[in-house]
């Protein structure tokens, strides 16, 4: 509580007002973060095989990742403790499965390539997008527009059996 207090530049009882405990914290924090993840479902519409879906599937990573990087130290945090922690269980499967509900919905919508079942493929694009971003923080490389439009290519064309971007004019 001491380091909190100090970074949020507020004394301990302020802090005390608010929050109990620091799990008390991290389970507000948790909360504000899995509302955050959980409104991605209502942000991705409609993603078809054509240059119009791969980019309503770049804006809709590009949400995601803005989010992540604004959350990411609460989600590493929220990670490890959620086997220990059946509120915070309970969190996660709410705010991921309304997200991987939606991804696998536009996934069968789009007429995915055979052999993509499009719950399985949802659940495969959430961990390799958060993993992605996770890795490329620990390596210090940027989550820049390169690297979202590479993301973005990939799952359009595996899980939307997409074109991929549009052609740029020269």
């Amino acid at each position: 509580v001491d380091d909190i207090v100090k970074l949020a530049r507020t004394s301990h009882g302020t802090f005390y007002l608010y929050f109990s405990n620091k799990e008390d914290l991290l389970h507000a924090l948790v909360a504000e973060a899995g509302e955050v993840v959980g409104a991605l479902d209502s942000a991705l519409g409609p993603v078809d095989a054509g240059p119009d879906g791969w980019l309503a599937l770049r804006g809709w990573m590009e949400r995601f990742s803005v989010e992540w990087r604004r959350y990411a130290p609460i989600l590493r945090a929220w990670t490890d403790l959620i086997m220990s922690d059946s509120e915070l269980t309970t969190q996660a499967h709410v705010a991921a499965s309304s997200v991987a509900s939606t991804l696998a919905k536009r996934i069968a919508e789009a007429g995915p390539s055979p052999g993509i079942e499009p719950n399985a493929a949802a659940e495969a694009v959430i961990a390799m997008v958060d993993r992605f971003h996770y890795i490329r923080q620990f390596a210090g490389e940027p989550i820049d527009d390169q690297a979202l439009d590479t993301l973005t290519t990939m799952v359009h064309k595996a899980a939307f059996n997409g074109t991929g971007p549009p052609v740029k004019a020269r």
